[in-house]
């Protein structure tokens, strides 16, 4: 076995071993807080309203993979359609822990918007995924000062840390460095908007 080979391999089953450690670290550490925070039983108007904001990013997030995997942007190679599927189920898993946790602490989850997507192959949708990954961590960052309850904070934690993951994931996936930086910029709401506006129809 060459050297390519076997580095192609390797990488191979360390995207396939980050997936899965990826989604158990969802499941357990990730639900648990949610549940944390429905019962909390109320919470500030503020709080709800940064949960609705983050509703909205990942009702984009969801329909992004979900269009990749079931072939809009073109053919995907077994290890981008594997991204793919992971990044799906992760980011339906977080609309429908928010859909169910914002009622619970007294408010009312928006509904899905209206959504458009550039023409993409597989090159520009790993890129295009890296853009959309960046600006999630970026907003639940930005957004984390803010919030006033506890369990909310540990809730959009959750989320984040998995964001951050989607964005090593992304990046590696595109054969650039998974870990680009040593510190990463929180962005305002007006950032966040900014650079999700064109997806937005």
């Amino acid at each position: 076995m060459n050297e390519t080979t076997a580095a192609a391999q390797s990488r191979r089953g360390f995207l396939g071993k980050a997936a899965i450690l990826g989604g158990g670290a969802l499941a357990v550490g990730g639900l648990g807080a949610f549940a944390e925070a429905a019962r909390a039983q109320s919470a500030p108007a503020s709080d709800l309203a940064v949960l609705n904001f983050a509703l909205k990013l990942e009702y984009l997030e969801a329909e992004f993979y979900d269009r990749a995997r079931q072939g809009d942007f073109g053919r995907l190679n077994a290890g981008v359609q594997r991204f793919a599927e992971v990044l799906y189920t992760h980011e339906q898993a977080h609309v429908d822990t928010l859909i169910a946790t914002i009622p619970a602490l007294g408010g009312n989850p928006i509904s899905k918007p209206a959504l458009k997507f550039p023409r993409l192959q597989q090159r520009s949708f790993v890129l295009t995924a890296i853009q959309l990954e960046q600006v999630g961590v970026g907003a639940y960052g930005g957004a984390f000062p803010s919030l006033k309850l506890k369990a909310v904070k540990e809730a959009a934690l959750a989320i984040h840390s998995v964001e951050a993951r989607h964005a090593a994931y992304a990046r590696l996936v595109a054969g650039t460095l998974p870990a680009n930086v040593a510190f990463f910029a929180p962005l305002t709401v007006d950032q966040v908007n900014r650079r999700a506006a064109p997806f937005f129809a």
